[in-house]
């Protein structure tokens, strides 16, 4: 009976201490729950600020183009997504975050100093492909970057040798087309060393075929790729005459078709795709001889489905032999560049520019200048990143110009779309900024 009244007791105390346990356990469950709800009411309380924030930044925002309180100046405006270059009676003068972005220096060319030149984006590697070498040479070298661990590898050479041509890709195969094969500049070459040859390069095989030739000789041209088909536009042909011709290669049939000549001939030029179009910019047109400095700002786009041509913004700053790249958000950068100074075409000099064109808005903006200017160089975007390799120095009566081996990275930034506009041009982003030729 002893027994049986000590095991009661027992159980009672057992079913005190869990009782007890439980009362804690419901505590720490209530103490949880209204940390939960004051942290909700205070992201509920952020998050309304922070609506209420943004709602009133962007009303100041849209007040800007009537000038609403913002400048009790009748001579400057503020546009956002304007596109529009001649707002209320005043000229585009420039975006308000003109000169954003960063550049960065990274592991130099390791085949050497190159000029005239292509760079392909791929995942994160970068395929660059032939160029014109330091003594002049033409090379058929192709070397892999990769821009996580910024070493190099040499891959599977092209068939021949080739230089200032256009290469595109379309998924896992880059093709080359147009250019020359050997330098003119060494001497006289048949046909100015034009090739019609067609390289097309399997990048997960690591090998090169042909493809058929093109329609034309066609050098210091411009490629692109959209919609699976590869558009080679512009150059020069035999005898350095200016070319408006255009073409398209269809991998699927292995075959070249003419297409509406583009409206402005001209060398030097650079191509993209964008959107539904292939845009060409820049480039270099003198037919009479006359003007050492026609360097051209145009700006054009091809539609494939309507089989038209349509003009563009102009580029802030005339130039040809630039390195072109789309970056992500429906954007195009432009940098370096040719110029003739004192208009004296042996007085060739590279540009610092860098301009971004904004498609949505239809709006050139300058951003912050390479580092090192270049010519006759290439770029590709890879991993929110744009890449711009090797490329031509100041050349001064030179039949060979110094080359660069300088591979600098550019991080933009984003920023808002708003633009100004200004009764005259006492300051926008073609106004001069140094009597240095930027």
């Amino acid at each position: 009976m002893k027994g049986m009244q000590m095991e009661g007791g027992h159980d009672v105390q057992r079913l005190g201490m869990i009782h007890q346990d439980m009362m804690k356990l419901k505590r720490s469950v209530n103490r949880a729950n209204c940390a939960v709800l004051a942290l909700s009411v205070l992201l509920l309380i952020l998050a309304i600020t922070l609506i209420a924030v943004g709602a009133k930044q962007g009303h100041a925002i849209m007040r800007l183009k009537t000038r609403q309180g913002l400048l009790p100046n009748p001579n400057v405006t503020f546009a956002t997504r304007s596109g529009n270059l001649n707002l209320e009676g005043l000229a585009y003068g420039g975006s308000l975050f003109r000169g954003s972005g960063f550049w960065s220096a990274k592991a130099s060319l390791k085949g050497g100093e190159l000029s005239d030149h292509a760079a392909i984006g791929y995942g994160e590697v970068i395929f660059i492909l032939g160029g014109a070498k330091e003594d002049g040479n033409v090379t058929n070298e192709v070397w892999k970057y990769d821009s996580i661990l910024h070493n190099y590898t040499l891959m599977a050479s092209m068939p021949e040798p080739r230089y200032r041509f256009g290469a595109a890709i379309i998924e896992d195969t880059i093709y080359v087309v147009g250019g020359r094969n050997v330098s003119d500049d060494l001497g006289s070459v048949p046909n100015d060393g034009l090739v019609k040859s067609t390289f097309i390069y399997d990048i997960l095989s690591n090998t090169w075929t042909r493809g058929a030739n093109a329609l034309d000789f066609q050098g210091d041209t411009c490629a692109a790729a959209l919609k699976g088909k590869v558009y080679m536009i512009g150059g020069y042909g035999v005898g350095y005459s200016y070319l408006n011709t255009a073409s398209v290669y269809d991998p699927s049939a292995d075959s070249w078709s003419r297409l509406p000549n583009m409206p402005t001939p001209r060398g030097d030029l650079m191509c993209a795709s964008l959107g539904s179009d292939v845009y060409v910019l820049g480039g270099y047109y003198d037919p009479t001889n006359s003007n050492a400095n026609s360097f051209s700002a145009k700006m054009e786009a091809f539609n494939p489905s309507t089989n038209a041509w349509t003009g563009r913004p102009d580029l802030l700053t005339p130039r040809g032999d630039a390195a072109v790249a789309v970056l992500e958000g429906d954007r195009l950068m432009l940098v370096g560049g040719e110029g003739h100074y004192r208009d004296n075409e042996q007085f060739k000099y590279p540009k610092h520019v860098t301009e971004v064109y904004y498609l949505a808005d239809q709006t050139w903006v300058q951003k912050a200048m390479i580092p090192t200017a270049r010519f006759r160089t290439a770029a590709a975007m890879v991993g929110g990143l744009a890449f711009v390799l090797g490329g031509a120095d100041v050349c001064i009566d030179q039949t060979v110009c110094p080359t660069l081996s300088q591979n600098e990275v550019f991080l933009d930034v984003d920023h808002p779309h708003v633009y100004i506009y200004l009764k005259d041009e006492a300051y926008n982003d073609n106004a001069a900024l140094t009597t240095y030729p930027l």
